[in-house]
């Protein structure tokens, strides 16, 4: 329980302001060592170097709690920066497990269109080697493969969108600090 408290303490109050808790000690160590000076003038023991050894100790104390503040500024800059990084971290994860599904998704979409594509192409060239002289049919057959070639080049262009991205990817990559951790989902992908 002492610990909690005095954790709680450093925490709330010394963390947040040094410089407060700094002054609050010097002027407890002066108002102690003040008295103590007045009680040795009063019994006539003082001499110059006492005073000058209470008043010498006032440098030391404020440059020590300079020390001190500058100090927790510095863990507090170094607790932001650590957590930018790690947000910076989550984001780039983020993205690229964003980018890995949509790679997989459009996979899997090229492998479902393009195996029914396959035997409607295949198909429909069947049928126009087998009724070579019916126009009809083969008006139909050249709209079916004219579609099928519409949907192969739609097909194309979602693989280059997923290239274009992976590449982005990649650069973005390269553009990493090279204090950057390798996650294992860049390792994956």
């Amino acid at each position: 329980m002492l610990k909690r408290l005095w954790r709680e303490f450093v925490d709330g109050f010394i963390l947040k302001h040094p410089a407060l808790f700094s002054a609050v000690i010097i002027y407890l160590y002066y108002l102690f060592t003040t008295l103590d000076l007045f009680k040795r003038v009063k019994e006539g023991i003082v001499s110059i170097s006492d005073i000058f050894t209470h008043f010498d100790s006032l440098l030391w104390i404020w440059g020590l709690s300079y020390l001190f503040v500058k100090l927790v500024n510095l863990q507090e800059q170094r607790h932001k920066e650590e957590k930018q990084r790690l947000e910076m971290i989550k984001q780039y994860e983020t993205q690229i497990a964003k980018l890995k599904a949509l790679k997989d998704f459009t996979f899997s979409l090229r492998d479902l269109i393009y195996n029914p594509l396959t035997i409607i192409m295949s198909a429909s060239a069947r049928i126009e080697r087998r009724f070579p002289y019916d126009n009809e049919t083969l008006r139909d057959v050249r709209a079916i493969e004219q579609g099928c070639r519409r949907i192969e080049k739609l097909l194309m262009e979602v693989k280059e969108f997923e290239e274009k991205l992976v590449i982005g990817e990649e650069t973005e990559e390269a553009l990493l600090p090279a204090s950057q951790p390798e996650t294992s989902q860049t390792k994956q992908s």
